[in-house]
């Protein structure tokens, strides 16, 4: 079954959000319970992001030949315990945009999908490898703004676009060393503010070679009182997990043609539940096959009742 090419131009938007993940996950945890799972920075396979940064206090001409003083040194360990305390308490839910720009969705552009397939976020094979379980799992299409506004009054959300660069460009935006003449000079709050602005800005900058990804990011300081309640092996826990909660905001599921039949089957109630398109991503040895996966098992059921119909 064919997709139309209206949904198509819908989703071609910048409102459209995607995020990769197994099948599995998608279906005993993101779906039933309608919330995303929040996880620590730290935890990122990406070094640039997981390694805790050398820090110091460096000092220049007088002051570096001359005796600190108490409060200096009081001040710049604060904020190097600062600075070490926000990096460490960012957490983040990744997805990955459209390429916007094109005349695709505009009214008078009657092209067919067939040849725009790199301008979505849903298209992209290394997504599919890496975060949707080797071409098996699935990609959840969202609304950034329903996710911001029914989640920003309950969380203080960091979010924003993912800025990429080189090394060398990472190794300036990325905070270092206090420096401790400026300290001295315009103060620990003062010195605070420039450092806080700086380290939340550098949560969204990844290495250029992670440039097709197209990510944005919805992240947050953890805090315990933010947390749901979660049962694991029979016990209750209280301040582990920060969630997202989605509900109302997904606008379509795809699912690759490699997921087993029981989980396209689950996925396929979730999506009769929440009333989204479902689209199975057939992969083809050029390309891919995009299917109305609903349309599809809905004439895969009349052909089976005909069958039943001429045995009996």
């Amino acid at each position: 079954m064919n997709v139309d090419i209206s949904f198509f131009k819908r989703i071609y938007s910048e409102d459209i959000l995607y995020h990769y993940t197994k099948a599995s996950t998608a279906i005993n945890f993101i779906l039933f319970n309608g919330q995303l799972r929040f996880n620590a920075s730290r935890n990122s396979n990406d070094p640039i992001e997981s390694r805790k940064a050398r820090r110091g206090t460096v000092y220049f001409g007088e002051m570096a030949d001359g005796v600190i003083g108490r409060k200096t040194t009081l001040d710049s360990n604060y904020l190097l315990e600062y600075i070490s305390h926000l990096e460490n308490q960012f957490h983040q839910i990744c997805f990955c945009k459209n390429h916007m720009g094109e005349p695709f969705a505009s009214e008078n552009y009657y092209s067919g999908f067939n040849g725009h397939e790199e301008i979505f976020g849903f298209t992209k094979l290394r997504m599919w490898e890496q975060y949707a379980d080797n071409y098996s799992g699935v990609c959840l299409a969202f609304s950034k703004e329903k996710l911001i506004s029914q989640n920003e009054e309950k969380i203080e959300l960091l979010i924003g676009d993912v800025e990429y660069l080189t090394f060398q460009e990472l190794s300036v935006a990325k905070i270092g060393d206090i420096q401790g003449n400026h300290l001295r000079k315009v103060g620990r709050d003062n010195y605070k503010e420039l450092i806080d602005k700086k380290v939340k800005q550098s949560f969204f900058l990844k290495h250029k070679d992670y440039s097709s990804e197209n990510e944005y990011r919805i992240g947050t300081l953890y805090d315990k009182n933010k947390c749901c309640l979660e049962s694991t092996r029979g016990e209750l826990v209280f301040d582990r997990t920060i969630m997202l909660d989605i509900s109302n905001c997904i606008e379509a599921i795809f699912i690759s043609s490699y997921a087993n039949d029981k989980q396209k089957s689950e996925l396929l109630t979730y999506a009769n539940n929440l009333n989204v398109p479902i689209i199975e991503m057939r992969w083809q040895y050029n390309s891919f096959e995009p299917r109305d996966y609903r349309g599809w098992m809905e004439f895969i059921g009349e052909i089976k009742l005909e069958q039943l119909n001429k045995e009996d």
